[in-house]
């Protein structure tokens, strides 16, 4: 995958956040930090910390949002995805 893959990914992550009205502000709050830890990698790649917390972090935002927000699951699941295939 290409970073061009994941910053629309990221985008598309953005847009699902904008559009939740009932989201937990905690939870809000720890996936703002995950795309910031996302975007970082891709502005320094030699810099992995940012890419290893972002792989632990998305398998459980994966399953608090799974039942209630199933569109932002979706998401999150093609975020990890692009970012396993770029071998972050």
């Amino acid at each position: 995958m290409s970073k061009e893959n994941l910053r629309q990914s990221l985008d598309e992550l953005h847009t699902e956040l904008d559009q939740l009205t009932a989201i937990d502000a905690a939870i809000k709050e720890r996936m703002e930090h995950l795309i910031a830890d996302i975007e970082r990698q891709l502005e320094e790649p030699d810099d992995l910390e940012h890419g290893r917390n972002a792989q632990q972090k998305l398998p459980t935002l994966i399953e608090q949002f799974e039942a209630e927000h199933p569109k932002l699951t979706e998401r999150l699941n093609g975020l990890m995805v692009t970012l396993s295939g770029m071998g972050v």
